[in-house]
């Protein structure tokens, strides 16, 4: 195990041992390394205040951003290495935050702190694996378990309910029973939890390979800080092109999406999102969703507002769930890309593809012919075809030349665009300033 460590964090664990403090690896470094993935990043805990850890680095730059906390980073060779005191903690009155740290020699008290038995075990090179809580157990049965009593363990910070079902999104792991009741009973609390804290960890949730399957178990965890979506569940959708019910449905397209971007998964969890409000029953019993991209748009933005996520990336989810449900020709493929613009393009047939295969089989059997769209993009962007103002034939000088401007000047060249775009006129520059002089 660790055959092979940073040069940095070698010389971090090799100045602690003589300065005779004990030092391990803990955390996912050490969950990771023992499910035979390469850790990204690397946390050593050490039998030792911050006091004596800055003196042990001092000859070495220092952060001391979370000093407080008890981690100092020494920056050793251009290479910062977190190293935090062995530490207890008590009194979790916001629910997120411990009210008191205090520092501790144990490694034991250090490890029972901490949320997830996958994630309270440590590591060093003289002892090997140390861990109290069967965590590496739980990584062979492939179940999330929390430490101590689960309850406890959320009421502390709610947050870890979150970054549970990330965890067990990510690694494919079912939630032990104990664990996952707690998580449900407890789910309420993170309306105390930062937004953007939130988002952070649903994104993290959504773009895993089985976020699929945690929600499907854990619905109530993401209503309880989305309640938009609770109508979702159990909405039917009685029509021989559907399935599932509006939640299964969403739940099944999201397993479909690739690439797993986050702005892709999001806007394929939320494209149906307004069909509760929208749906009615014909007089055969048969579902319809009228003005449902359009009315799913407004509240996407809303629920992702809500979350603070950022203005860029609300925007390009509206205009996916905008226009997911617009069926396209080849010919319409250049309106498409004005609309959308390149960028979205293909993230749009992605979303499309996958919604698809969430139908029933007269759908989903069809999702392949949308590849034939993206060909047809490929042809316009390389033939230079219009699907812009920018590759429009003419421009607002032009317009200026026959003596419009202002209000009328944009008008008239909007105009222009649309009849190009659907093919009315050519993309030719006197054929177009022929149809404005009429």
């Amino acid at each position: 195990m660790f055959e092979t460590l940073p040069a940095a964090v070698q010389t971090a664990l090799r100045v602690l041992k003589q300065a005779g403090i004990q030092a391990v690896l803990v955390g996912g470094c050490v969950r990771d390394e023992q499910m035979g993935i390469p850790p990204h990043d690397y946390d050593i805990a050490a039998g030792a205040p911050p006091e004596r850890l800055k003196d042990v680095f001092a000859a070495w730059p220092q952060h001391l951003a979370g000093e407080k906390h008890g981690t100092v980073t020494p920056v050793i060779d251009g290479v910062p290495v977190e190293i935090t005191s062995f530490r207890t903690e008590s009194g979790y009155r916001d629910g997120r935050h411990p009210d008191s740290v205090s520092f501790t020699a144990s490694l034991e008290e250090d490890l029972r702190r901490r949320d997830f038995t996958v994630n309270a075990m440590a590591w060093s090179p003289d002892d090997g694996l140390t861990d109290l809580f069967g965590g590496r157990e739980d990584l062979e049965n492939k179940v999330l378990r929390c430490v101590g009593t689960p309850e406890v363990r959320f009421r502390e910070d709610a947050l870890r309910i979150l970054r549970g079902l990330r965890f067990a999104a990510r690694l494919g792991f079912s939630v032990e029973e104990e664990t996952a009741a707690a998580m449900h009973g407890c789910a309420f609390l993170l309306a105390n939890i930062s937004r953007e804290r939130v988002c952070e960890e649903l994104t993290g949730l959504i773009v895993a390979p089985h976020a699929p399957e945690t929600l499907t178990a854990f619905p109530d965890v993401l209503f309880a800080v989305i309640p938009e979506l609770f109508p979702m569940l159990h909405c039917p959708q009685k029509s021989i092109y559907h399935i599932y019910d509006v939640w299964e449905h969403s739940l099944h397209a999201l397993a479909e999406v690739t690439p797993r971007t986050p702005r892709l998964c999001w806007a394929t969890l939320l494209h149906d999102c307004a069909k509760p409000m929208t749906r009615h029953r014909d007089r055969k019993g048969f579902d319809h969703y009228p003005g449902h991209p359009q009315a799913g748009a407004q509240l996407a933005d809303s629920i992702l507002k809500s979350l603070h996520m950022p203005a860029a990336m609300i925007r390009d989810i509206r205009t996916l769930v905008l226009w997911h449900d617009e069926r396209m020709t080849e010919d319409q493929v250049p309106l498409m890309l004005w609309r959308v613009g390149p960028p979205l393009f293909d993230d749009l047939i992605a979303l499309q593809k996958a919604d698809m295969l969430a139908h029933a089989e007269l759908i989903s059997r069809k999702a392949h012919e949308l590849d034939r769209l993206l060909v047809r993009r490929d042809q316009a962007i390389k033939n230079g075809e219009c699907i812009g103002y920018a590759t429009l034939a003419v421009s607002g000088d032009d317009l200026r030349a026959l003596g419009l401007s202002g209000e009328e000047l944009g008008r008239t060249l909007e105009w222009a665009l649309m009849q190009v775009l659907t093919g009315s006129l050519p993309n030719e520059k006197d054929a177009i300033l022929r149809a404005i002089s009429q």
